[in-house]
């Protein structure tokens, strides 16, 4: 490559991982060599964690004192509904009914480092969802988890949602994972891989 720098928009397009795959070996050579390049990628590296952190953040603004009363007044009364109608159950059945929880969605990012690793409870069900651009009427994806070793733990069809690819996860027991999504055509093929932790 020239000694020129890298422009800004392929510099932060590489770091994004959105860049073409015949120009990644052109930019990594030049970033071997060329100090000021590498500082300017970390610079973006930084600056998209932290914008990704904070569009994943909620508004958690405390509530005004008297919403607050209302609100333990409302848990109380909702609380003491909930203990009556699971002994109602429980003595019109015999046994207790597990109420099923609603899976935790859990927002897998391409970014490189070990800080990349996404996280969720194991043992219990989430949505994966996935930083994957999805081309205009592709819909087959698949998604495969598989342990350290390269054991395969759970395999499936990724659902294309609002121009998001998510896939449902039942249960994974505590362990380190990775979550790999190939697209379906015209032929199979890798497409991202992820650092995902069940803890």
């Amino acid at each position: 490559m020239p000694a020129q720098h890298i422009e800004e928009n392929v510099l932060d397009r590489y770091a994004m991982g959105t860049l073409s795959g015949e120009s990644i070996p052109i930019i990594e050579e030049h970033l071997l060599s060329c100090p000021a390049c590498q500082s300017r990628l970390l610079e973006a590296d930084h600056f998209l964690t932290h914008f990704r952190a904070a569009a994943t953040q909620l508004d958690v603004r405390p509530a005004p004192l008297w919403k607050r009363f209302a609100n333990t007044q409302r848990l109380l009364w909702g609380s003491s509904a909930v203990v009556a109608a699971a002994l109602a159950l429980f003595l019109t059945t015999g046994e207790p009914h597990r109420l099923t929880s609603q899976p935790v969605a859990v927002q897998l990012q391409s970014l490189r480092g070990p800080e990349s690793q996404a996280e969720v409870t194991g043992g219990r069900p989430g949505l994966l969802i996935f930083d994957v651009p999805i081309a205009a009427g592709h819909t087959d994806y698949q998604v495969e988890i598989v342990d350290t070793g390269g054991n395969e733990i759970l395999k499936g069809n990724g659902q294309v949602n609002e121009d998001r690819l998510t896939f449902r996860i039942e249960k994974l027991p505590p362990a380190t994972y990775w979550v790999r999504v190939y697209s379906g055509q015209p032929e199979r093929q890798l497409i991202a891989e992820y650092g995902l932790r069940a803890k």
